[in-house]
């Protein structure tokens, strides 16, 4: 069965940082959903005031080889969803992602793995389901090529691509009622993390030369420092565990996103936002083995 170009807008941007004495945040709503890719999370922020270090570079290819000096066997690779109540003139994320970074790293990737399912086969509700969760989350219609156009990429490049594998129960259990935040969350986070561990047994267990599995999605699944209220929601997790701490995050931004925008301004690196121009790359290091690109600004 082809791949079924649907992605989930569920992304929440979660600091990092020591969180041991925070209040847990109640779960999203659906309007919180709507709204924006993240509500904030209640955690304290211990590193509030500081701007992470921080490198400007030419173009992503050249930031890339900053980010795999990591040595990552599990790259993941985090966004802020487009959404059609957020439109913005700016190139989309995912193809950027799909123009500039990948092709800087498909010589050493063997797999990849997006953040878009398949229905199990003789679903019969599984397409209407499918089409209640873009309806409620805005997904923009455009996505649907863009995605189209990433597998053409991987299988230009001989990488091997993966998508999520959801039943008809997964669905039924994520809108019956009205979509479900919290649900639609733990599928993705399940899924991602299963495909991105078993990605890693096989090509272990086959000696591929090419030491990289990345895995495209929201930036909330790749948080390798998640607080407490949303760690339930993060794969990197478990994944840094079975690959002996060889999980790197990397996230990307585009500054026409989070100029602005109250909740990205909470963040530490927000004031490296206005370094952002047309000709170069900001690259900022959260944490070991936590990046965050601030594309270039599009002219």
């Amino acid at each position: 069965m082809q791949p079924r170009s649907t992605l989930w807008w569920l992304a929440v941007v979660a600091a990092c940082g020591n969180d041991k004495a925070a209040p847990a945040a109640p779960p999203p709503t659906v309007a919180d959903a709507a709204v924006v890719d993240a509500a904030p999370t209640g955690d304290a922020d211990p590193l509030a005031g500081f701007v992470p270090r921080h490198t400007n570079y030419p173009d992503v290819a050249t930031a890339m080889k900053v980010v795999l000096g990591d040595r990552p066997r599990v790259l993941g690779i985090g966004e802020i969803h487009e959404r059609t109540d957020r439109a913005a003139a700016s190139v989309p994320t995912l193809v950027r992602f799909a123009r500039e970074l990948l092709p800087a790293i498909a010589s050493q990737t063997s797999d990849l793995v997006i953040e878009t399912w398949t229905l199990e086969p003789g679903c019969q509700t599984g397409v209407a389901d499918s089409r209640k969760i873009e309806a409620t989350m805005k997904r923009p219609a455009a996505t649907t090529n863009q995605i189209s156009s990433l597998f053409g990429i991987t299988k230009a490049n001989s990488i091997k691509a993966h998508v999520m594998r959801l039943t008809c129960a997964d669905l039924k259990a994520a809108t019956a009622g009205g979509v479900d935040p919290v649900a639609l969350l733990g599928l993705v986070t399940r899924e991602l993390g299963r495909i991105s561990a078993s990605a890693v047994r096989y090509r272990d267990e086959h000696g591929e030369a090419r030491p990289i599995i990345a895995v495209y999605g929201g930036a909330l699944h790749n948080d390798l420092y998640p607080p407490r209220s949303t760690r339930e929601w993060s794969y990197a997790l478990p994944v840094d565990e079975a690959t002996g701490g060889r999980f790197v995050e990397l996230d990307l931004y585009r500054p026409e996103q989070v100029e602005g925008v109250e909740l990205y301004q909470r963040e530490p690196w927000y004031p490296l936002v206005a370094e952002a121009g047309p000709d170069h790359v900001v690259l900022i290091e959260r944490a070991p083995h936590a990046w965050l690109m601030l594309l270039p600004r599009e002219p």
